[in-house]
């Protein structure tokens, strides 16, 4: 049996022993495509530390999987069916897409994010933004989970528009933030500890997925920050995953909850604000990988305080809500070091790149390049040139577009795919003239 496999059979053989006649709690964990016959094997304790220990023996052996060239991997848009959507909480919607061409889609890493392209209907034009999976890395569908934000486009788009049966474009999975494979192949790997508040869960919980697909022995902590139960994406199936694992697993789960209702708290659920403190005060000790999702002054406030307790500045990730023109509802910012030294910044940050004429060949616009601006995104959309956009930091691709002449450097090398002759506009500043084909 699969890594993958057993740890969806655990589930499956669990939640049937645990929800007999509760069709939604199986739905909610998608594991139809197991049949009945797996299940008798394991319900007995036995069995499953039986395979548990064979898991992680051959999982320290294992071989990384190499996802940026798998086979199924594509470059550019590809259509995707809606195949279901749920809501999660009442502002909380998960969308399921699968492929519509019959090839499957390629795995990824827990933490990566999908690129998402609908057209607006009001203006005809592309809108594109990146939101982190939610499923595991292996299942044969995507499944990404947005939180509706007042006066956000794509989210309200999605959340208004979108059903089952339609259609919509998607990019390859990408991202920086992300499960560290290697972590988990070591002979001793460190504890995991993950670290998120609100919707800041999808990743955390796709990179859950991914750790236990690939060990059952490494010490896994999830620190969940939420309001109440009702306004909780995920709380209930996370709430089942630590009732379920943490007797014959090194899973724990540790919530907090900031404003809670009557019967929300359960034995060992905490009251108040999550912070660096408590959760070494939790561990009993500051070792391990962090990665942390949530909102901006969350974030920046467990990552400094973390470094403060001890933890190793390289150690702490994180992953914002949107790039740096903070796009509602994305979560696609790639994880950086909360330590960064400002003299490590490239010198197109400077004011080399103002005054340059930026001219869009196809739309026939022109404009210079002005101080301020982060790239040739910015000139673009001040000249209402359709082009698409997604996390605004060099790292989905959407923006990709051909350079037919002139010059342009980066801050840093752009982590999505670029060849010759192509520049990523939300990050790409020029150092001559340059033509777009936009």
């Amino acid at each position: 049996m699969s890594p993958s496999l057993f740890f969806a059979a655990i589930f499956c053989g669990s939640c049937f022993l645990l929800f007999v006649g509760s069709a939604d709690a199986i739905e909610e964990w998608e594991w139809k495509r197991l049949t009945r016959k797996r299940l008798p094997k394991l319900r007995s304790g036995k069995a499953i530390d039986a395979v548990s220990a064979k898991l992680a023996d051959q999982s320290a052996s294992a071989a990384k999987p190499d996802v940026t060239n798998h086979p199924s991997r594509w470059k550019g848009w590809r259509s995707a069916s809606v195949q279901s959507v749920k809501d999660e909480s009442p502002d909380c919607r998960s969308f399921v897409f699968v492929p519509t061409d019959g090839e499957p889609f390629p795995p990824f890493l827990g933490g990566q994010y999908l690129t998402v392209r609908l057209k607006d209907p009001s203006s005809g034009k592309n809108v594109s933004r990146c939101y982190s999976l939610s499923s595991g890395p292996d299942e044969p569908h995507y499944r990404i989970t947005v939180k509706r934000v007042p006066g956000g486009m794509m989210s309200n788009l999605l959340h208004d528009t979108i059903d089952v049966g339609d259609r919509i474009e998607i990019q390859a999975p990408k991202g920086k933030f992300h499960y560290s494979v290697e972590e988990s192949q070591s002979p001793d790997p460190e504890p995991l500890n993950l670290v998120a508040a609100g919707i800041g869960i999808t990743p955390m919980l796709s990179m859950l997925f991914q750790s236990l697909n690939e060990r059952t022995d490494r010490d896994v902590n999830l620190f969940y920050q939420v309001r109440n139960t009702i306004d909780a994406p995920f709380l209930a199936p996370i709430r089942e995953i630590a009732k379920m694992l943490e007797a014959t697993t090194g899973v724990r789960v540790h919530l907090w909850f900031s404003k809670p209702e009557d019967d929300d708290l359960r034995p060992g659920d905490s009251i108040g604000r999550l912070s660096a403190e408590r959760i070494v005060d939790r561990l009993g000790h500051h070792r391990g990988e962090y990665l942390i999702c949530g909102p901006d002054v969350f974030m920046n406030v467990i990552a400094e305080g973390l470094i403060e307790c001890g933890a190793s500045a390289d150690r702490v990730m994180f992953e914002s809500f949107g790039g740096k023109s903070k796009s509602v509802g994305a979560l696609a910012v790639p994880a950086c070091d909360p330590c960064s030294d400002a003299s490590d910044i490239d010198e197109s940050n400077s004011d080399d790149a103002v005054g340059w004429n930026v001219t869009f060949q196809t739309s026939g616009k022109s404009a210079s390049f002005e101080a301020g601006m982060d790239g040739l995104l910015d000139v673009a959309e001040s000249l209402d040139v359709d082009v698409d956009s997604g996390c605004r930091s060099g790292d989905c691709g959407a923006c990709v577009r051909r350079l037919l002449s002139g010059e342009v450097r980066y801050a840093e090398a752009p982590e999505c795919d670029v060849e010759d002759g192509e520049a990523v506009l939300c990050v790409a500043k020029p150092v001559s003239e340059v033509v777009v084909d936009a």
